[in-house]
């Protein structure tokens, strides 16, 4: 996941973002508020701030009022989840959800009722939530609250930014009578309130293409003088691009019977590229891969995902590449369905875009398993947007429907306790990255914690511009929830010292679960991958963790194939392999002899002029057994027979 080219936070904009000093659940009952009304989560960010002005009262709000599901949903989740449970692997339909735990008809026809005393309007209802109008004073009064524009200014030497955003001041609650019945209600952040900017853009760097220069198709195929740096006056060159063979030798997969026959995996992405299917069939036919059969590719596209992709110039083809590819070469047998769903400029619309993606994937029983590579800090996101997705993910558990999410290609954005979600909901399995290092004979020379920095060698040849290791580009992603309390299957497993923050906070959920190869990246095929007017091409961007997380779905839809059977929400018997021979634990390198390469991949070129030193994180920390950056570690040749085996 390429979060640096696809997605904006509001907090990055920000001086500072504010700090979160509670733990909070998102999916917890409301509690009490004012007399007689009960507080729902609220929809103001994390990272709120500025000066609040109320918003005019004619304004027209959309919401979305999600309707609460029967409280026995999260225990059959988890039982059918758990091999030490024998309700484990008894999955259910989509209608037998509804029908069992589903709201239930009274719910929605008294939710349905106080919307419309208060003078909103129900414009649309589903299984799930009903779609409202209303204005802004209809909706201050609802909810006993103000819809308000919070400003922020930032000024530079380039000029200034003034940041306007929804929120709410005040509490955000709806009487006892039908709190029950309510999840949450979204929108609010979602106004578009616009920023106003003065600032000049930066002008765009650009790199001089390597011409002579040999990259490396496998770990230490060639070397070259540098300047000294950890005692080292050669370096292997950077990596070409792993192929198909390499990846799946590295995973014991060519000597695998399992091929991910019977499994359907969903790729769920923003935008839609046709010539995606042709373009994955060239580029694995060229390196004598096995193809899709006819119908083994398929489409669902959202009926706004191409208007609202067009719109912002369209979709970055490298990802559904990537995603695809990854899936595809892990398990060449598997169906897939690739699920388009809406492109968006800001993250608050982002993530209702993304829900209902996920929702379409429960809803439909589209797939076994889902990857998802996007993702955005926790903190930039309300409460109430949040609540709904567990609900969901607890029903895609239930039919037998597992979900991986990328943990980010950030390190953490330079702090420890504002991992992505989707990845931090306890309900999802994040999947972090390691840098694979494949020597000539296909086998695993060595797998680092993914954490790259660059630093360049000065003009005259001898030295470098800063010290090694210089500056953190990019690596694995990951964290400690400060949204989410540690799941029952992280205990005894995840360090207490790493949960708790050295035992100064409650233990929260911790990501990544699992990782794969992200920091040496794969080639992929694609039409456009340099830029929207080339041909067809193969370059190294099969990485980042928008390659693991499909690739983990591959191996699981491989699993699946050895149990005989979907394996559902798998982070209970993931953790249940921690310390086998299933999981490689990835263990820290040494700082003073760290690995490192001469080159430094470019996305669609090497530039000879840096050197790459591999496995120190940002803010995150390799260390033995479970940790920050890699989770439990990366899979084995035995990974797959593992987890396909009943517990």
């Amino acid at each position: 996941m390429k979060t640096h080219k696809r997605f904006f936070r509001r907090s990055a904009v920000l001086a500072a973002a504010a700090a979160v000093g509670v733990m909070t659940v998102t999916a917890m009952p409301a509690s009490a508020g004012t007399s007689g009304r009960v507080e729902l989560p609220s929809p103001n960010p994390g990272d709120l701030g500025g000066t609040p002005h109320p918003l005019d009262a004619g304004r027209q709000v959309a919401l979305r009022v999600y309707l609460a599901d029967r409280p026995e949903l999260a225990a059959a989740a988890r039982a059918v989840s758990d091999p030490a449970d024998a309700r484990y692997g008894h999955f259910l339909t989509p209608a037998q959800v509804n029908h069992e735990f589903g709201p239930t008809t009274a719910q929605v026809s008294a939710v349905s009722a106080w919307v419309r005393a208060q003078g909103m309007t129900v414009t649309a209802t589903n299984q799930h939530y009903l779609a409202v109008s209303a204005t802004v004073a209809q909706a201050d009064a609802a909810f006993a609250t103000q819809i308000s524009e919070f400003d922020t200014v930032i000024s530079g030497p380039k000029g200034s930014t003034t940041i306007r955003e929804a929120g709410v001041v005040g509490g955000f609650s709806v009487p006892a009578a039908v709190a029950a019945d309510i999840v949450s209600v979204t929108g609010i952040d979602q106004l578009a309130l616009g920023t106003t900017s003065t600032s000049a853009a930066a002008p765009r760097a650009t790199t001089a293409k390597a011409t002579d220069f040999p990259c490396s198709q496998y770990w230490g195929q060639h070397t070259r003088p540098i300047p000294p740096a950890f005692g080292h006056t050669t370096a292997p060159t950077q990596l070409c691009g792993y192929t198909p063979d390499q990846v799946r030798h590295a995973y014991g997969l060519t000597s695998s019977p399992y091929t991910g026959k019977g499994a359907t995996i969903a790729v769920l992405l923003s935008g839609h590229t046709p010539t995606l299917e042709a373009d994955s069939n060239r580029f694995f036919a060229a390196h004598g891969e096995p193809v899709f059969a006819p119908g083994q590719y398929t489409e669902n596209i959202g009926p706004d995902a191409d208007s609202t992709c067009e719109a912002k110039g369209g979709a970055p083809t490298e990802e559904e590449a990537i995603d695809v590819q990854s899936a595809h070469l892990a398990a060449p047998d598997a169906h897939i369905v690739y699920l388009g769903i809406d492109c968006a400029d800001f993250d608050v619309d982002l993530l209702p875009s993304w829900l209902d993606g996920v929702t379409r994937i429960v809803d439909e029983h589209l797939a076994d398993v889902a990857s998802g590579s996007f993702g955005l800090p926790e903190l930039g996101f309300s409460p109430a947007s949040m609540a709904p997705w567990d609900p969901i993910l607890q029903q895609g558990a239930l039919e037998g429907i597992g979900f991986d999410f990328s943990s980010g290609d950030g390190g953490g954005g330079g702090v420890d306790d504002d991992p992505l979600f989707p990845a931090s909901d306890p309900w999802s399995t994040a999947v972090g990255g390691t840098s694979l290092a494949i020597g000539a004979d296909g086998s695993v020379v060595a797998d680092y914690p993914w954490g790259d920095r660059l630093t360049s060698i000065n003009a005259a040849g001898t030295g470098y511009d800063a010290p090694p290791p210089g500056t953190f580009r990019d690596g694995s992603g990951g964290g400690v929830s400060r949204k989410f309390p540690e799941p029952a299957y992280q205990k005894h497993v995840v360090p207490d010292s790493l949960a708790t923050h050295g035992r100064t906070a409650v233990a929260g959920r911790v990501i990544p679960d699992i990782s794969a190869g992200a920091g040496n990246g794969w080639l992929i095929g694609a039409t456009g991958l340099s830029d929207p007017d080339a041909g067809y091409e193969e370059l190294p961007e099969g990485g980042g963790t928008s390659a693991s997380a499909p690739l983990v779905a591959g191996l699981e839809a491989d699993a699946m194939q050895a149990a005989g059977h979907p394996l559902g929400f798998a982070n209970a018997v993931l953790y249940r392999l921690s310390g086998g021979n299933a999981l490689r634990d990835i263990l820290p390198v040494d700082p003073a002899d760290p690995p490192i390469a001469l080159g430094a991949q470019d996305f669609t070129e090497i530039d000879p002029g840096r050197l790459t030193t591999f496995g120190e994180d940002d803010a995150l920390t390799a260390t033995p057994r479970y940790d920050d950056v890699t989770g439990l570690g990366a899979p084995t040749p035995a990974f797959v027979g593992a987890l396909g085996r009943r517990f």
